[in-house]
């Protein structure tokens, strides 16, 4: 079955057909002792029916399990079998209400997939956006709008493409653009597209259409050289943009290159972040793009009486984090003047990932006078700011080892891979699971 069913174990047994004779390769008479084994499962299955989801093919197995063990069988057992059916049955149309009674799993909960020891971990990092920080819509909205007038007035897209607007229900994260067909794909854990998972524009293609494109489901090696991963929430903008204009171009009946979208699309978004033209728009309605937390505050401030070093390590530049947590922490109290107290380094425009395996060295940022120093960081001091570096020196000048170390964000790729090599715990912050 597919993720949206959660048999047991069991169901494996209840389902299966007969099988065939090794002499003749006909379905053979199953033996007494078999047909109760299944029996036993089934009845197990009954008891256990009304904590799964409905799915109607569940009971067709059932029904074929019923005619299976009928087969040579006496009245009497085919009429046990039946109520066996016909008990289950009555279970199975019965979930939705027992669901209601069903404990919920915690959206804020923390979860894990391999054993942590809190007291082993002395030293916590983390990323800034989307993991101290995080932002509304309308942050998206923004960077569409600024992405798509991009497009228009600098790349002399056609000036119909300023109709269009974000759509927040259309993007999710982890998506992939092909980017000789011009689908935009969502890959399962083996590397195949999800059923629902492959548009082309705004349109979904059909299970016979991604059959015609891509002759299977599977994505091979070589065409998964042709995939762009979108793999943050700053790529919710970007994929939904991509997707507007090519079912602009579809709709307008205008012929088109699909890696051209792409890196068109990937340019003007790339613009409007290194510019500085997002950044400065949030600072200046930081209430309307920013959400406040004061649990983010009381955390850090926990670590910090526990004696825990906090370090940040974030790609965005400094004067847009220090605008942000100084909003963010506006109404918290606590001794100091400045929140990179909580921090016992902080570092900025890291340009992760190439910082868990570049030599890229340190360079002290000052933040009154805009510039970087020319003198070697051998060593992080109190309450400055630092620019670039790598991996590789930070261990050198901080001497903190792997195992004790615990890095949260919210990129699996950008963010997280690169610490775990290195020996890091790592944590996600995932937004969408509180949904």
């Amino acid at each position: 079955h597919r993720k949206t069913s959660l048999l047991p174990p069991y169901w494996l047994a209840v389902s299966s057909p007969p099988l065939p004779s090794p002499s003749n390769g006909r379905p053979t008479e199953m033996a007494p002792a078999a047909r109760l084994r299944l029996l036993a499962s089934c009845r197990l299955f009954s008891a256990l029916i009304g904590t799964v989801p409905r799915c109607r093919r569940g009971l067709r197995g059932l029904s074929t399990l019923s005619s299976t063990l009928g087969s040579g069988a006496g009245e009497d057992e085919i009429e046990r079998i039946r109520r066996e059916f016909e008990d289950a049955k009555r279970n199975y149309l019965s979930i939705p209400a027992a669901i209601k009674d069903m404990p919920k799993m915690d959206p804020q909960g923390i979860y894990v997939n391999k054993n942590v020891k809190l007291d082993d971990l002395q030293v916590y990092g983390f990323d800034y956006d989307y993991t101290l920080s995080h932002y509304s819509d309308h942050l998206q909205c923004l960077i569409y709008d600024l992405a798509k007038k991009h497009l228009v007035n600098e790349l002399k897209y056609p000036e119909s493409c300023l109709q269009y607007d974000y759509d927040s229900s259309f993007p999710v994260r982890g998506l992939y653009y092909d980017k000789l067909k011009g689908c935009l794909l969502k890959l399962d854990f083996f590397g195949s597209i999800e059923p629902d998972g492959c548009f082309f524009g705004r349109r979904k293609l059909s299970s016979t259409e991604i059959k015609e494109l891509y002759g299977t489901r599977h994505i091979g090696r070589d065409q998964a050289r042709q995939l762009v991963g979108l793999m943050d929430v700053f790529c919710f903008s970007e994929a939904c943009l991509i997707a507007d204009i090519v079912q602009h171009f579809v709709d307008a009946k205008l012929e088109f290159d699909a890696p051209y979208v792409y890196e068109d699309v990937n340019q003007a978004i790339q613009h409007v972040h290194r510019s500085g033209l997002v950044h400065r728009k949030v600072l200046s309605e930081p209430q309307k793009f920013l959400l406040k937390n004061s649990q983010v505050f009381r955390f850090l401030k926990t670590l910090r009486e526990k004696g825990k070093k906090l370090f940040l390590l974030t790609n965005s530049p400094f004067y847009f984090v220090d605008g942000g947590m100084s909003y963010l922490l506006e109404d918290q109290h606590f001794d100091g003047n400045s929140w990179r107290e909580l921090f016992d380094v902080v570092i900025a425009q890291a340009n992760k990932p190439s910082f868990y395996n570049s030599d890229h060295p340190f360079r002290v940022y000052d933040t009154e006078k805009d510039t970087l120093a020319f003198t070697a960081v051998d060593k992080f001091l109190p309450n400055e700011v630092y620019y670039h570096g790598c991996l590789k020196s930070f261990l050198q000048i901080t001497k903190w080892r792997g195992p004790e170390v615990i890095y949260f964000g919210d990129h699996l790729f950008s963010d997280l891979r690169g610490p775990s090599k290195a020996g890091w715990r790592t944590a996600a912050v995932i937004r969408e699971l509180e949904g």
